[in-house]
């Protein structure tokens, strides 16, 4: 009876297994890119108003070299345990002049960081494996539209 239960308990551990590998997941800041006609150091202006100014209006923390990193945004989270999770997104986005017209065109890539909590009061938490790559290209999507007017 006891040969019995190691051989059955043998046989699940190792029905249960292990992972042949975890999943990949893109810990950098996911992003979107497009070209613009416009200078970079103009680029850089335009952005910090798509950022700062409504609807988004989330501000800009940090600027520097062509780099600025804004806000936070705040979403509807995914539901874990019976709630609805927090989740909250900033973005950094970077405009990099061009290499045939640097004075002249520049790339923007907008890429996005999002975190999640359970509930108010708990501490932010990078998610590490929640990437929301939509939102970088809804964020790069209202500059193109800020650019055009």
């Amino acid at each position: 009876m006891q040969r019995t239960l190691v051989v059955v308990s043998a046989f699940l551990f190792l029905l249960s297994g292990c992972a042949a590998h975890w999943p990949e997941v893109n810990r950098d800041l996911e992003g979107a890119r497009a070209e613009f006609n416009v200078p970079p150091k103009q680029m850089v202006t335009q952005v910090k108003q798509v950022v700062t100014d409504p609807p988004l209006s989330i501000g800009v923390v940090e600027e520097g070299r062509g780099t600025i990193t804004t806000g936070y945004q705040s979403f509807p989270g995914e539901w874990h345990v019976a709630r609805r999770w927090q989740e909250r997104t900033h973005y950094r986005v970077t405009v990099i002049p061009d290499w045939d017209e640097p004075t002249g065109k520049c790339v923007v890539e907008v890429r996005e960081l999002t975190e999640q909590r359970a509930a108010e009061g708990m501490k932010w938490a990078p998610a590490g494996d929640i990437q929301r790559p939509e939102r970088s290209r809804e964020l790069l999507k209202q500059i193109q539209q800020h650019v055009k007017s």
